[in-house]
C-alpha cells in the first residue's frame, strides 16, 4: 500500500508516514523526511516560541510524559537530604540549593562525583536500591549548617571526610 507525499510528491510505502490518529489508522499527508524538514524549519524560524510552546505542552499534558512524576514530587528548593542504601544500610547526608536537580544527578551518577563511596554503591546496586528523603527544606544560607547538624546526629558512614 502506498501514499503520495504532499510536499515532495513522491509515492512511498504507507509506513513512511507518521500517524495523525493511530487508533483510527489515519496517517499524515507528509512523509517522515518532509515532516522532520518542516519541523526543523519551524523551529529555526522562532526557537523561543517553540521552546515556550513545548514547556506549556509538557505542563498541560503530564499524563503523556509519565517519567516526570518521580522528580516532580521533590520541590526545586534548597535543603538537606538523606540517601540510604536499602540493601547495605549505608547512609549519606548532603545538601543542595536545588533538591530536585541533586536527586536527578545522584540517580544518573552524572559528572565527577566528590562522593566516591556513594557513586560506587550506586553503580554496584543501581539507583532502585536507594531511597532519597528530604530531611529539611531550609534557606540557602543555612544549608551547610543544617547538613553538619544532621551528619553529627545521624552519623552516616558515607560522609567520612565531612565528619572530621
Amino acid at each position: 500500500m502506498t501514499k503520495t507525499c504532499k510536499d515532495c510528491n513522491r509515492e512511498l510505502p504507507i509506513e513512511d508516514f507518521h500517524y495523525s490518529n493511530k487508533p483510527k489508522g489515519i496517517r499524515k499527508s507528509y512523509c517522515r523526511d518532509c515532516s522532520y524538514k518542516r519541523a526543523k524549519e519551524h523551529f529555526d524560524k522562532d526557537p523561543l516560541a517553540h521552546q515556550y510552546y513545548m514547556r506549556r505542552h509538557y505542563r498541560e499534558n503530564p499524563e503523556m510524559y509519565p517519567g516526570n512524576y518521580k522528580t516532580k514530587k521533590i520541590p526545586p528548593v534548597a535543603g538537606v537530604y538523606l540517601i540510604e542504601c536499602l540493601l547495605t544500610d549505608d547512609k549519606y547526608v548532603g545538601c543542595s540549593s536545588n533538591l530536585r536537580n541533586r536527586r536527578y544527578k545522584h540517580s544518573r551518577n552524572i559528572g565527577v562525583s566528590k562522593q566516591k563511596p556513594l557513586a560506587k554503591l550506586i553503580n554496584q546496586y543501581g539507583w532502585e536500591a536507594f531511597s532519597f528523603d528530604v530531611l529539611e527544606e531550609c534557606d540557602k544560607k543555612m544549608i551547610f549548617e543544617r547538613e553538619t547538624h544532621y551528619i553529627q546526629e545521624l552519623k552516616p558512614n558515607l560522609n567520612q571526610n565531612k565528619n572530621k
